[in-house]
């Protein structure tokens, strides 16, 4: 008596799943046209230069949020989500759509330290801001700018932002290599 229920209910759960099966493989015979938009809306699912970009920069000394806006520079137009992952891979992209894309990053110290990478006679110089957020001089490298791309060496000589440690050392390394 028992053998029989139990191949009963096997019997049984083996016709719902087949049964479940085949409705899916018809409903999507029947309805090829969603399947086609939902492949649409993957393929949008890209940069463009309308997207806004949102750096997040959490501290973990002080744990403060601050956050950046700006437009999607050129050289992340076109680029899908994995593309950008494999760009900022330091960072947590916590939201990505065609309109918007939000990038998160740890900083270990506190959210008030500023530099400024700028020029001091040629040479690619340091800043930080002071309580008064008058700039002062932290350190200038042996980079000239001349040897830099005309491109970064005018960015520098108008004054580049990081904000804190971390980034700074980054920063650096980049221009540096």
């Amino acid at each position: 008596m028992r053998k029989t229920a139990v191949i009963a209910a096997l019997l049984s759960f083996l016709v719902c799943l087949l049964a479940g099966y085949y409705a899916a493989l018809w409903r999507g015979e029947q309805h090829p046209a969603e399947t086609q938009a939902h492949a649409v809306l993957e393929e949008k699912k890209r940069i463009h230069a309308g997207t806004k970009i949102v750096y997040q920069y959490f501290y973990t000394q002080d744990r403060v949020m601050k956050k950046h806006i700006e437009p999607a520079p050129e050289f992340l137009q076109g680029l899908d989500l994995e593309q950008l992952k494999s760009i900022y891979t330091g960072w947590q992209v916590v939201f990505f759509s065609s309109e918007q894309v939000i990038l998160r990053c740890s900083i270990e110290g506190m959210s008030d330290e500023v530099y400024v990478l700028g020029e001091d006679d040629g040479f690619l110089a340091v800043f930080y801001e002071d309580g008064k957020k008058q700039l002062r001089l932290k350190e200038r490298t042996e980079l000239p700018l001349s040897a830099l791309p005309d491109g970064e060496a005018r960015q520098l000589q108008e004054g580049m932002r990081v904000i804190g440690e971390e980034n700074l050392a980054k920063v650096l390394a980049d221009f540096m290599s």
